[in-house]
Order: structure tokens, then C-alpha cells, then sequence
């Protein structure tokens, strides 16, 4: 009994040392960048020895991809982009975008690490930077699938690349307005994401009269 208690103890401290590094990286990190965080900065505020944490990672590149992971888990839940029939194309974007704006309100460790890594070209090869660029791309799939169901067949035998021209472009539309959020300014994210979301429907409604449809993002069957 002693023994299974001393083993869960010593768990426990080991993931407790895990976690303030982790927490400790990310902090220097939007202090200072990837390159300007060094692992001897991480100990000193995690608190622990340099030892500590080259026990728990490998190298720096291991440590924020750990740490990107990490904040994916934390941030994984929150996403939803899985087409719904019973409720309209236009309701479902514009819930997804909105969550998505205000998350960024919030500065989720995810995308504020993610962002770090993709702008600093230097670090290409980079486990983390290839980790998030990876998470991007099946992101881009899922929301480009949605695309795909919630158009009408006409338009995308119309034109087979537009689902995907559409989630590049509300891929980065969200992405901005995550940056613009995120930097304090007093924007009104409820009035931007509606503006966003008028512009890709107006994009929608040009391709489908282009097919020769008609369609109303606000039924749930055109």
C-alpha cells in the first residue's frame, strides 16, 4: 500500500514539474519568441533545475512542440466543424466563426504559440513550426469538407475547387480577426464576424447563380 503511494506521489510530482515548465516556456515565449527563449531562462521560471527540464524534453524544439500539444489539447474541444443538416449553413458559420473570434479574445495558448511558429520562417524543419502547419492543413480539410456538404451539388460540379478556395478564405478571414482581437484595440469583434460572414455568403450566392441555382443559406435544403 506505502509502495502504490509513494508511486502515485512521485507521478504526481513529475507531472506538477512538467506542467510549470510547460506553463513557464509559455510565458517566456510570448515574452521573447521561439529563439529567444532558452532553456536555462525555462528553469529559472519554472523553478526548477536546468536537469529537470532536459530530463522531461529532449532539446528546446521538443519542448514547444510538447507545448503545442499541450495547448491543442486544451483548445481541441472547443472547435466544431461538422456539417449539420437539420440547421442552417448560415447559423453554423456563424457560430463557428464567432467562437472562433472570441476564443482569440481570450489569446488561446494554442493559436497565440501556433501563430509564433508559422511567422518565423527561419524555424522551417522545426518540429513545433511542422506540428502546427500539419494541425493547419487538417483544419483546412475539415472546414473544406463542411464546404463541400453545405453547398449545392450544381455549384461544386460548377467549379470543384471552390470548397477549398472557401476554407482558405474563411481560414484566414478567422485568422485575422484573431490577430485584430488579440491586440487589445477596442474593435467590435460581434460586428466584424457578421460583416465576414455577409461577404462569404455573397460569395456563395455569386457562384451558385454562376451554376445556374439559386440558393438560401438560411434553409436547411436548397
Amino acid at each position: 500500500m506505502q509502495k502504490k503511494s509513494a508511486t502515485a506521489g512521485r507521478a504526481q510530482r513529475t507531472e506538477e514539474s512538467r506542467r510549470r515548465i510547460l506553463e513557464a516556456t509559455l510565458e517566456l515565449a510570448a515574452e521573447k519568441g521561439y529563439e529567444g527563449t532558452a532553456i536555462a531562462q525555462v528553469a529559472k521560471r519554472s523553478g526548477l533545475p536546468v536537469g529537470s527540464v532536459y530530463w522531461h524534453f529532449e532539446n528546446k524544439d521538443k519542448l514547444f512542440a510538447a507545448l503545442l500539444q499541450h495547448s491543442l489539447d486544451e483548445w481541441e474541444g472547443r472547435q466544431d466543424w461538422l456539417f449539420r443538416s437539420e440547421e442552417p449553413p448560415s447559423r453554423q458559420l456563424e457560430k463557428m466563426i464567432s467562437g472562433r473570434t472570441f476564443e482569440a479574445a481570450e489569446a488561446t495558448n494554442f493559436w497565440r504559440l501556433g501563430l509564433l511558429l508559422a511567422l518565423e520562417r527561419r524555424l522551417s524543419g522545426s518540429a513545433a513550426r511542422e506540428m502546427f502547419l500539419e494541425i493547419r492543413r487538417s483544419r483546412l480539410d475539415l472546414i473544406s469538407g463542411w464546404w463541400q456538404q453545405a453547398l449545392p451539388p450544381e455549384v461544386t460540379s460548377h467549379d470543384p475547387g471552390f470548397p477549398l478556395r472557401l476554407a482558405q478564405f474563411t481560414m484566414a478571414a478567422a485568422d485575422g480577426l484573431y490577430v485584430s482581437t488579440s491586440a487589445g484595440e477596442d474593435w467590435d469583434a460581434t460586428a466584424l464576424t457578421g460583416m465576414l460572414v455577409d461577404s462569404i455568403w455573397h460569395l456563395v450566392r455569386q457562384a451558385a447563380l454562376q451554376a445556374g441555382v439559386r440558393y438560401d443559406p438560411d434553409l436547411t435544403e436548397n
